[in-house]
């Protein structure tokens, strides 16, 4: 099975010998009569394996792409049934099984037992390795007389669309012989190979006069199972004895893992080195060497940052110029309303209020600001709290660091690194993802959606927070200058999933309202999707369940950038790099509906609506009422002095 090879056709080359073969050969058709009937069934069974077998590494692929069998039994009156059948497709230690029902009534036409996109089972793994067994059983039950056939010849197929493979001999072409025999080579020749399991691959070479020795290793990429480890080669003098560690710098485009080894001022004489793998993993590598002189360049500590944040607006779309600061609700406004609610309910109480000015603007003014100014704030302070079972951003990035630590560890199962790894945030399928976000601006989009702005994104120092994991998750000291197994492979992984998942929440935080709020929660039930990247590393393998698949895969084509870079530099000082280039074709139709991301909500949408005009109709009523008061108060002093003249 391997890339090109992905369609097999059914083939008997006589009645025991049936095989499954890239074209079609063999028999036309193979046949027999049965004397079935209801109480004593009669089961065919063709076992197919293929021609030839497993000569390559490759990828069980996530579907059969199709499926045809063509199987007919005809009864001796001319009626076509179509039995019971079994398919049992092995491939590897996965084993896929499709069950179909007999029909009951005859039929004069002939319809084929076919499958198209069904999901092929990786439970056991989903690589394919040499001589793995790829075997089609098919079990036809017949319960009834007459002749069966099984056409072939092109009439039975499968078909599948394999995403990736590669044949090992040849990547292995320029493989040394052993460690104990090492090829002798020159240090600064090009040298291609590959690390089959747990092989070892050594050179010996003379060491010339230098400053500095670099050593560039090139490892090509292959899923992320089959990775072997990168440990550091073993440098070692014609004595028997081990260099010193060196610098490590470690640079992963997408393409190939460039590692440059770094020594100063190694003594001169007859060196071996030897590069060795792990058991069941395979990669190919490109090595050379450089004799050099102190100088800058590419493979210099000095070419990298003191710094590396997150690229911060990469996936905002909106007028960045225009932002509408957000704030949460305040105690100021709840304690105006308290105190006006009061002031009103006295004014409105007094007997000398007239009966008009009470219920016509009184009443439904405090009434709105009762529902506006104070019900509506403490409902929303209430819903602005963060909930027990929600996490924040933070605590989003410490877990997902921490999840890519464990899986990156020796030992654990390969697909269960992948899972883990092409989890978006890094939640499974049927997890929930339950945080509280503080969003201190929106900016409108052309479309009149508002798109939210994290500030925890903006001074985001991936560097930091990927070492502090580093340094949280080491229990054991290591060698100065040198980066455990782990430590590399972790920090590579970190530094690509990170910006992936923090680029998606970016680029899923759009509301369709202008918010009232600061504050958003988010209750996401997360479900299996298709993948986007490489198959060497996938990424955004899961999905809200509230957002359609086909937005969902939309969105991860125009969103997903065109080249990531990270870099890492294992010296005096650990440094990280980050190279984004991001995709060119994102906008904003490409950006996904509503989902379970919620503003926080008081009593009513419309509160302070309701606040300002419950304000303004209890400061008209009392300005009404006042300058009643004091009309009516005049007018009683006038006839007071009145009646003091007549007397």
């Amino acid at each position: 099975m391997a890339s090109e090879g992905g369609d097999l056709y059914l083939s008997c080359r006589s009645d025991n010998d049936c095989v499954l073969t890239p074209t079609p050969v063999g028999e036309e058709k193979v046949s027999e009569q049965s004397f079935a009937n209801t109480f004593q069934t009669e089961q065919v069974t063709f076992e197919f394996d293929a021609d030839p077998g497993q000569e390559h590494i490759a990828l069980i692929p996530e579907l059969l792409s199709e499926f045809e069998l063509d199987f007919r039994h005809q009864t001796e009156a001319g009626a076509l049934f179509r039995p019971a059948m079994e398919v049992r497709l092995i491939l590897g230690q996965n084993v896929n099984v499709w069950s179909f029902d007999q029909t009951l009534l005859p039929s004069n036409t002939y319809e084929p037992y076919s499958l198209n996109e069904e999901t092929l089972s990786q439970s056991s793994g989903r690589v394919m390795w040499l001589d793995d067994p790829i075997r089609l059983i098919i079990t036809a039950t017949i319960d009834r007389p007459g002749t069966w056939e099984l056409n072939m010849r092109g009439a039975s197929f499968l078909k599948m669309d394999i995403p990736w493979s590669i044949d090992p001999q040849n990547a292995n072409s320029d493989e040394p012989s052993s460690r104990t025999q090492p090829v002798s080579t020159l240090f600064e020749d090009v040298h291609t190979g590959a690390l089959v399991g747990d092989d070892y691959d050594c050179w010996s070479f003379e060491i010339e006069t230098h400053e500095v020795l670099r050593l560039l290793v090139e490892w090509q990429n292959v899923p992320l199972e089959l990775e072997q480890p990168h440990p550091v080669p073993d440098l070692i003098t014609s004595a028997g004895r081990l260099s010193p560690q060196p610098d490590v710098i470690v640079e992963d485009d997408g393409d190939s893992v460039k590692m440059t080894y770094r020594w100063r001022a190694l003594p001169t004489g007859d060196y071996s080195l030897c590069l060795h793998g792990s058991t069941d993993k395979f990669q190919s590598y490109t090595w050379s060497g450089v004799f050099g002189y102190e100088s800058l360049g590419p493979t210099n500590p000095s070419d990298f940052a003191d710094t590396s944040y997150y690229p911060h607006g990469v996936a905002l779309l909106g007028d960045v110029d225009r932002p509408y600061v957000l704030h949460e609700q305040g105690f100021a406004l709840l304690v105006l309303a308290v105190v006006m609610f009061g002031v009103f309910l006295f004014v409105a109480a007094r007997p000398t209020t007239s009966y008009g000015l009470r219920f016509g603007l009184f009443v439904p003014g405090v009434f709105m600001l009762l529902i506006g100014g104070i019900l509506h704030p403490i409902f929303a302070m209430a819903d602005e709290a963060q909930y027990d079972s929600e996490i924040t951003l933070d605590e989003l990035i410490e877990m997902r660091l921490q999840q890519l630590w464990d899986v990156s560890s020796p030992g654990i199962p390969d697909q269960t690194l992948v899972t883990h790894t092409g989890a978006t945030w890094g939640m499974l399928p049927g997890e929930n993802l339950k945080m509280r976000l503080s969003i201190e601006k929106a900016i409108p989009l052309d479309d009149g959606r508002w798109q939210l702005i994290v500030p925890e994104l903006e001074e985001l120092r991936m560097d930091q927070v990927i070492f502090s994991q580093v340094a949280e998750g080491q229990t054991q000291g290591t060698n100065t200058g040198m980066l455990e197994d782990q430590t590399i492979r972790f920090i590579l992984l970190a530094g690509r999933s990170l910006l992936l998942d923090l680029l998606m929440l970016e680029a899923l935080l759009v509301v369709d309202e202008l918010p009232q709020s600061s504050v958003f929660h988010i209750n996401a039930e997360m479900v299996e999707t298709q993948s986007t990247g490489s198959v060497n590393a996938p990424a955004w393998a899961t999905r809200p369940a509230s957002i359609d698949e086909g937005e969902w895969v939309r969105l991860q084509g125009s969103l997903f950038p065109e080249r990531i870079s990270i870099s890492l530099c294992d010296c005096d000082l650990d440094l990280l790099d980050v190279t984004f280039l991001a995709s060119s074709g994102f906008d904003t139709g490409d950006l996904a509906g509503q989902w379970n991301l919620k503003n926080a909500e008081g009593l009513t949408p419309y509160g302070p609506h309701l606040m300002w005009l419950g304000l303004i109709l209890g400061i008209v009523a009392t300005s009404f009422e006042v300058r009643r008061f004091t009309r009516a108060q005049r007018l009683a002093e006038s006839f007071a002095r009145q009646s003091k003249k007549w007397d």
